[in-house]
C-alpha cells in the first residue's frame, strides 16, 4: 500500500467533520469510520508541502476505472458540495475516500458496496495546495 499524503488544513477539517457527523444519528458510520482510519495512517505536511500531483480536498481528477476502461472527471469535495449536476465526488463515498492522499499514475483499490474494484489515477488537473488556495470551499 502506498503512503497516504494529507495536508494539516485536510487532517483538521476532516477529523473536524468526522467528529461532528458522529453526533447526528442519520450519519453512515461505515462510512465514517472508513475516512477515519484513512486519515489516521496519513502522513501529515504543510500545505506547501504537497506536490501537484497529489488529491486532496478540492483536487479536481481524471480516474480510469480498470474493469471498463472509461474514464472520470471529478472534485473531491465535503459532503455538503455534492450535487448530482456536476462533478463533485463526496470524501464520504467509498472512491472518494480511496483516492484521498493519492497521486497521479497510482492504481487504487475500492471496496464499494457493488465489490471490489480498482482505478488509476490518469491526471491531476487542479491541486489546490499546489496553487497556494488552501481555503476549502
Amino acid at each position: 500500500m502506498d503512503e497516504i499524503i494529507l495536508s494539516k488544513v485536510d487532517y483538521s477539517g476532516l477529523n473536524t467533520l468526522i467528529l461532528s457527523l458522529l453526533k447526528n444519528s442519520d450519519s453512515n458510520v461505515s462510512a465514517l469510520n472508513r475516512l477515519n482510519q484513512t486519515i489516521k495512517q496519513a502522513r501529515q505536511v504543510e500545505s506547501e508541502m504537497i506536490s501537484s500531483d497529489l488529491i486532496t480536498m478540492n483536487t479536481v481528477a481524471e480516474i480510469i476505472f480498470t474493469e471498463t476502461g472509461k474514464s472520470r472527471i471529478f472534485r473531491l469535495v465535503y459532503p455538503d458540495n455534492v450535487s448530482l449536476q456536476d462533478i463533485n465526488l463526496s470524501i464520504l463515498t467509498p472512491l472518494g475516500c480511496a483516492l484521498l492522499g493519492s497521486k497521479k499514475g497510482q492504481t487504487v483499490s475500492v471496496h464499494a458496496p457493488e465489490g471490489y474494484r480498482e482505478v488509476i489515477i490518469k491526471d491531476v488537473v487542479f491541486q489546490p495546495e499546489a496553487f497556494g488556495d488552501t481555503l476549502k470551499l
